[in-house]
């Protein structure tokens, strides 16, 4: 799944869960949301693609580094008074990672959830030091990105297009009936790191 997929499921489902609290998504939670809809493949791409130490998401996609970095999370936000942000954090890491698994599935593929137990469980039938698919380890950031969105779009060329547009249309409404959390705090950081804005 590409990045704007990974953050709208991990939005669907962390707005789904405020509004079961009944609450509205915060503006620095929803940023941090965002982040860790993001944050396993911020790891793994890197580590395989251009320093080809790991096959491409075998790392931070495991349940057993997952759970790890969620704990160190909860911890730091409990400590610095910012559950609410640490939480929106381990939502978005924590859709992630069925969010890669089921589309595949949806699309008449074979269940492949080995990665998310590496490495405990090795890629069926394929030595577990071998790439996933694609130009693979050590190919560079760009050949693999190509590549990848290459598959993407092929595939958006048939059925798949309604459900990734249905997606997009509603989580895109919900996010506007939430008051667009965000932005706002987004434009904080942004003038923060430049200097706009004193600290």
């Amino acid at each position: 799944m590409f990045p704007w997929g990974h953050l709208a499921v991990g939005y669907l489902c962390y707005s789904v869960l405020c509004h079961l609290a009944g609450r509205r998504p915060g503006e620095y939670p929803t940023l941090a949301l965002a982040l860790g809809t993001q944050f396993p493949d911020l790891v793994d791409k890197p580590l395989s693609w251009i320093f080809d130490l790991l096959p491409a998401g075998v790392f931070a996609h495991t349940v057993f580094v997952a759970v790890a970095v969620w704990i160190v999370v909860l911890a730091v936000a409990y400590r610095r008074s910012r559950t609410s942000i640490g939480f929106a954090f381990v939502v978005g890491y924590a859709s992630h990672l069925p969010a890669d698994v089921l589309p595949s599935v949806a699309l008449g593929n074979e269940l492949n959830y080995w990665f998310l137990f590496w490495p405990v469980m090795a890629r069926p039938g394929v030595d577990v030091s071998d790439p996933i698919v694609g130009p693979g380890a050590g190919a560079g950031l760009i050949a693999n990105a190509d590549y990848y969105f290459v598959q993407y779009v092929q595939q958006l060329l048939g059925p798949v297009l309604v459900a990734y547009l249905g997606l997009f249309v509603l989580v895109f409404a919900l996010w506007l009936y939430d008051g667009h959390p965000g932005i706002r705090a987004l434009g904080n950081v942004i003038r923060r790191s430049t200097g706009r804005e004193s600290l």
